[in-house]
């Protein structure tokens, strides 16, 4: 039986030479996947991938995830089960490569029904779109955020949303998640892109301070202000005001700006002149804004004024299998800047970080891991600066605040942990160990956003 007739496609029309010269004039990999995960049929930019000729590739026996990924077993993520399993679409994006060398590819898998209705192939295109993201970000670092986990894949999707729109965002996230990052990817991917981003911490001033900073203020306003300056909501006309830390600012000062937004105008400080403003409003905090409102301390109708869109960034410790990349990338950022050329990180280096709470998030994961390179020798990082207190090993004072299934789900995690490692990532022993079937392991896996990979030696 040959691919296509296995496919259950139309022979006459996969044997057509200009469809298959459309295929293979296609730089995404384009592959059709059976029941039991058999390929059955590849483009050429699939076969050069796998590096064999199609006719050693094809049909019972060569597994999808053997041929393309060199994986003895399905990946943890498999966008193909979930297909099969949901009858739905499915998307993912994984990294491949080394430190600044690294590659995005986008995984989207579609389902094809047989003449019964049921699903009996899956297509799978897979693309690059390392160019795509770094578009996005233009120019700042928005590999920073670049994530296997499916809650970022989130973040991802609504960024791509909202930077079409001129609604106003909330950035919701604990300190060093990359809220700032978020705002620049939001503003780079606009249509006010070609226009100024001003950012404005508003947690750094006091009252008086911030009105100027923020409204600027006329010559002779007070003592000291010998010439007008022109305050952060005029800087950003036309173009996206980010103000974070929010949750910080006085009320007070909470009435001035919610006027600006109301009226969408200002008046400097010490002027009449009103000031008309025309920009895209991007707010962040690491305070429940919501909780904020019930206590007394944030004005609830400030709150619905710049609550439009939420977005809300997971801190590092929930997102265990981003470490690594995160790391990874790191790494070769300061191998560059130092002169070294460190390989990677022993695996008990890698271990006691995927441990470690982050309770500075990714800012805290960036200057431990600059610190390593500098301090350490060889060929691998082998001692990371991880503070044990911190440790997930170590009993928390924050467990107490906690509610019982996210403890739970804190100890399944590091308990799924401690056995993948002990097995290399092994999803069958893993499995065997712990008492569960191999589909529990997986499913516990994507919810704790690790992978396999992570474990092998």
């Amino acid at each position: 039986m040959n691919s296509n007739e296995h496919s259950g496609l139309s022979a006459s029309v996969m044997e057509s030479d200009f469809l298959q010269s459309v295929l293979d004039g296609i730089s995404d990999s384009i592959k059709i996947i059976d029941r039991k995960f058999n390929l059955v049929y590849t483009n050429k930019a699939g076969l050069e991938i796998i590096g064999k000729p199609i006719d050693k590739v094809m049909g019972e026996g060569h597994k999808c995830f053997k041929e393309f990924y060199k994986n003895p077993e399905q990946c943890s993520y498999c966008v193909v089960d979930q297909v099969f399993r949901s009858g739905a679409p499915a998307f993912n994006i994984f990294r491949t490569g080394f430190g600044a060398s690294y590659k995005l590819k986008e995984i989207s898998a579609f389902p094809l029904a047989g003449k019964s209705g049921k699903v009996e192939h899956v297509i799978e295109i897979v693309r690059d779109v390392t160019e795509l993201k770094g578009n996005l970000a233009a120019g700042v670092e928005f590999s920073e955020i670049i994530s296997q986990d499916p809650k970022m894949k989130e973040v991802f999707e609504l960024i791509e949303q909202v930077a079409a729109t001129n609604s106003t965002v909330l950035i919701n996230g604990e300190t060093g998640t990359g809220k700032e990052l978020v705002a620049r990817a939001i503003h780079k991917a606009s249509s006010r892109s070609d226009k100024k981003f001003v950012a404005m911490n508003c947690g750094s001033f006091s009252d008086s301070l911030l009105e100027t900073e923020l409204f600027g203020h006329e010559r002779g306003a007070f003592t000291g202000a010998e010439q007008r300056r022109i305050g952060k909501f005029e800087q950003g006309h036309h173009g996206t005001l980010f103000l974070d830390e929010v949750g910080d600012i006085s009320p007070n000062m909470q009435v001035k700006i919610l006027r600006a937004l109301q009226e969408n105008e200002i008046t400097r400080v010490g002027g009449n002149e009103t000031i008309k403003i025309d920009a895209r409003y991007i707010y962040a905090t690491n305070v429940d804004l919501k909780e904020a409102v019930r206590q007394g301390k944030f004005r609830e109708d400030l709150y619905y004024r710049i609550n439009v869109i939420p977005i809300n960034l997971p801190p590092l410790r929930d997102r265990v299998g981003d470490i690594q990349l995160l790391a990874e990338h790191y790494l070769g950022i300061f191998n560059n800047m130092v002169g070294k050329n460190f390989r990677g990180f022993t695996t008990n280096s890698l271990d006691k970080m995927m441990r470690y709470r982050w309770p500075g998030n990714i800012r805290e994961l960036k200057n431990i891991v600059e610190r390593a390179v500098i301090l350490n020798k060889g060929s691998y990082i082998e001692k990371v600066d991880v503070p044990q207190k911190e440790s997930h090993d170590e009993t928390s004072t924050e467990d107490s605040d906690k509610e019982l299934k996210d403890v739970v789900a804190e100890a399944e995690r590091i308990y799924l942990m401690d056995i993948l490692k002990a097995y290399h990532g092994n999803i069958n022993q893993t499995a065997e160990k712990a008492g569960v079937n191999t589909r529990t392991v997986h499913r516990k896996m994507k919810e704790f956003g690790l992978t396999k990979e992570l474990f092998k030696p």
